[in-house]
């Protein structure tokens, strides 16, 4: 049986439509007639169905609850480039054994086709799970209370400004666009001076990845420090450095990691304050790998008692304000308790 590509059926379609624009002057009647009776039966959403077909044919959205990895290799084994995430779409470059190459953002490898979708699919899953972003045409596009040319006008966005399309709508024969310009609040812009269309999502490259979560952990430890000063609750703050760091060792050690953290704060050359000396960059590990959160909610009582203390006044390493893991090689100007050198 003789088989069409689809393909070679959109340009057919494309060819049909065409030639019902340009007129069938050139033609001889019996073709014409042909024709012509061919195309009275093509409707718009055919148009729009070729045309789509034909922008997505070589596009890929990625199909994942979280990510799927990009690799420099079809095979599962190879170097892993970079992650598509769920949203991500790209460009297909070729496929082989039941992998593509894709191109997408920074990153250029292949990725297995269980987590793919392709063509059409992928436009019909990427409505789902892709926020449609309406592009501003002109510059000082106005954002209106209502649709309508007579309501308030609640902000004016420059030319190239993207936001994100809530609802569609259509008021006295004017289209008009509901979008969100600001976190919970909306307004409407007239969808003459918009490009409307899905934001497909990037992939990551691996070194991408991990400067985004190094800035994500550095925010939420901003958070978290900001909400600590805000409440005041400092002393649940140094009892969970205190057991995050120490938390299995005897309560004079427990004491000294409060007093090395209230030594600094005293110290002039230190922040002023705990929270602040406890965040500053690279001095916990448990504050920059994020394992003092999990004490956060509530520390127990010994930790609670000696960051108390601490923070009264009182002390078990003098005025140190450094410790360790202890070792092999403990200076002459150190305390060891338990498992820590203080110095």
């Amino acid at each position: 049986m003789w088989k069409v590509s689809r393909k070679s059926l959109s340009l057919l379609s494309l060819f049909l439509i065409w030639i019902l624009t340009s007129g069938f002057e050139d033609l001889d009647v019996e073709t014409s007639a042909g024709i012509g009776a061919v195309m009275e039966n093509v409707t718009s959403d055919d148009i729009e169905a070729v045309q789509l077909e034909e922008e997505w044919e070589d596009k890929v959205l990625a199909r994942v609850d979280e990510y799927v990895t990009v690799r420099s290799e079809p095979n599962a084994d190879s170097k892993a480039l970079g992650r598509m995430f769920k949203g991500d779409g790209g460009d297909i470059i070729e496929q082989v054994d039941g992998w593509t190459k894709i191109h997408s953002g920074n990153v250029e490898g292949y990725v297995d086709n269980e987590y793919l979708v392709f063509g059409t699919e992928a436009y019909e899953l990427a409505q789902e799970e892709v926020t449609l972003v309406a592009t501003s045409l002109t510059g000082g596009l106005r954002i209106r209370s209502e649709a309508s040319t007579e309501a308030k006008i609640l902000k004016n966005v420059e030319q190239g400004a993207k936001l994100d399309v809530v609802e569609d709508t259509e008021t006295e024969g004017t289209e008009w666009i509901q979008v969100q310009y600001a976190e919970e609040k909306t307004g409407y812009v007239s969808a003459e001076f918009v490009n409307i269309q899905l934001e497909l999502g990037e992939a990551m490259t691996m070194e991408e990845i991990e400067k985004k979560e190094a800035e994500e952990k550095r925010e939420k430890l901003k958070q978290q420090l900001a909400s600590f000063q805000a409440n005041g609750n400092e002393v649940t703050l140094l009892a969970a450095l205190i057991q995050a760091e120490g938390g299995n060792q005897p309560y004079d050690g427990q004491v000294a990691i409060g007093a090395v953290v209230m030594n600094r704060v005293k110290s002039g050359g230190y922040p002023n304050s705990i929270a602040e000396v406890i965040y500053a960059p690279g001095q916990f590990g448990v504050v920059s790998n994020g394992s003092i959160a999990r004490y956060l909610g509530g520390p127990k009582a010994s930790c609670v008692q000696a960051a108390q203390e601490a923070i009264n006044g009182y002390t078990t390493v003098g005025s140190y304000k450094h410790f360790r893991r202890a070792g092999a090689d403990v200076g002459p100007n150190s305390i060891v308790i338990g498992n820590h050198v203080f110095y």
